[in-house]
């Protein structure tokens, strides 16, 4: 899986609990997500986008994305 070959990588802890932080909030969004209405109210039309599955998945993708680069930046070059 991955062409990395070390035991292992030091990271700044401040870098470390911002990841953890990025996580932590995309994990909440997508727990407390809910199916979006087939006929929204105004309501749901004013809705964070997060608060559905879809922004949910959204910004959990991205977030993982993000933390995968910041991670690999800390990873020594072949």
């Amino acid at each position: 899986m991955s062409e990395f070959n070390f035991e292992m990588v030091s990271l700044p802890r401040v870098q470390l609990d911002q990841i953890l932080i990025q996580m932590q909030q995309a994990e909440r969004y997508c727990r407390k997500a809910r199916p979006a209405s087939r006929h929204p109210d105004m309501e749901e039309l004013m809705a964070e986008l997060t608060e559905f599955y879809s922004g949910a998945s959204g910004y959990a993708g991205a977030t993982l994305r993000n933390c995968i680069q910041q991670i690999e930046t800390y990873l020594p070059l072949k």
